[in-house]
């Protein structure tokens, strides 16, 4: 099995409309809820979701903007379309910032964020009885190791390349990866909680690379595979 990554954390009460509908939207297009290249009809969203239209184009327009979302004049809005030769893109600029956000996250790590870690790993290995909520704790995990990083910008990217590696995930399970993930989330944990940011990152860039590897072999069927 290789890598999932996850949707996010379920809302529960946004400070305003326009957040809870941001992350309503976000949250169905991370979990295959709103497949890549639907359409997005504003009004059939917003009765569904008991909301008007006008914060659901405001969403649409802010995801675009992330590259989630495509908006075409006299065609209106639909969920991008992602393939694996464009999933190993992300995966690769994966590779180079990740590695990087953590090393400095686990420069400002305290114990507070330990327990998140902790707390999040915990969570990731326990029981999930759906895939989304697979998902969402895979993604805590992973963010939540990254989540001291003090560049704001680098961190803002690597969320949003979490993000779009995660749809890809929905969509193309069943890819052989190399390796053990549970065995390289527990070493990662580990690592991180030791505060050897040497072993952090080496395991990182391994679990990285070997998803990349599996990706790269759909995006091209000919090479040999991962």
């Amino acid at each position: 099995m290789w890598e999932t990554l996850a949707v996010p954390p379920t809302i529960e009460a946004p400070p305003t409309l326009a957040e809870w509908v941001d992350a309503r939207l976000r949250s169905a297009i991370l979990g295959g809820e709103l497949a890549a290249g639907e359409k997005l009809r504003s009004e059939h969203l917003a009765a569904e979701w008991g909301v008007s239209p006008t914060p659901l184009r405001e969403a649409f327009q802010r995801l675009a903007g992330e590259g989630m979302i495509v908006i075409e004049p006299q065609r209106g809005a639909r969920v991008a379309a992602i393939d694996a030769r464009e999933a190993a893109e992300f995966y690769e600029l994966r590779l180079l910032l990740d590695p990087k956000a953590l090393r400095s996250s686990m420069a400002a790590a305290d114990d507070t964020y330990r327990e998140e870690v902790r707390a999040a790993y915990e969570h990731l290995i326990a029981r999930h009885r759906t895939l989304p909520a697979s998902l969402d704790a895979h993604r805590a995990f992973h963010l939540a190791l990254l989540s001291r990083c003090g560049n704001r910008q680098l961190h803002r990217t690597v969320v949003q390349l979490h993000d779009h590696t995660q749809r890809f995930q929905v969509t193309g399970a069943g890819a052989q990866r190399r390796g053990d993930p549970a065995e390289e989330h527990a070493e990662l944990c580990q690592a991180v909680l030791a505060g050897d940011v040497r072993r952090a990152t080496r395991v990182l860039t391994d679990h990285l690379r070997a998803t990349l590897a599996a990706v790269e072999a759909l995006a091209d069927p000919t090479s040999p595979r991962a």
